[in-house]
């Protein structure tokens, strides 16, 4: 079914304005997928905050014009599966890369951060960045460790002390 032109500008500038609060996109090529299997990767994005669509990669030449997302123009070929990451860049990467192990026809294409364009195998750099809150307890644990050394040494000097006043008394006590 063809879309008429207003159906088109519609498309565009829906597409434009998720591309232009994304933090990064992961293209992917949707052909040979069940109809089940796109239904699961979507209800599962959906409920992590990822933004997954099926758009004619013309259209999406023309959404990403002056984005971020503009470098992808090279990839664009065949059907395409894009997923849109928000708050955490490497969210919609770790739920594709889930998904292509047990779909055989999900292949990543492209990778899209901060501008640069990056091949599909290169999907890992992504996806194994850390949550925010992963990244907030990474933090916590570096800030933490200076100070639980102060107190463990703060801790040490009253130990010393006894030990030797301890080890004073017991041979004045031997001496006597």
């Amino acid at each position: 079914m063809a879309l008429s032109k207003n159906e088109k500008v519609k498309i565009v500038e829906e597409v434009k304005e998720v591309a232009s609060s994304a933090s990064s996109l992961v293209i992917s090529d949707a052909r040979g997928l069940k109809v089940s299997e796109l239904t699961e990767i979507r209800t599962k994005a959906n409920q992590s905050g990822i933004h997954i669509q099926v758009i004619k990669n013309s259209l999406a030449k023309l959404a990403f014009e002056g984005t971020d997302f503009g470098c992808s123009d090279e990839v664009l070929t065949g059907p395409s599966l894009f997923a849109f990451s928000f708050d955490e860049p490497g969210a919609a990467a770790k739920l594709l890369k889930s998904y292509a192990k047990n779909f055989d026809d999900l292949e990543i294409k492209a990778l899209v951060v901060e501008g640069q364009l990056l091949d599909g195998g290169q999907i890992d750099i992504l996806a194994k960045l850390p949550s925010r809150d992963e990244a907030y307890g990474l933090i916590a644990n570096v800030l933490q460790a200076p100070v639980s050394k102060f107190a463990t040494l703060l801790n040490e000097v009253p130990s010393k002390l006894a030990r030797v006043l301890t080890a004073v008394r017991d041979s004045k006590e031997a001496s006597a």
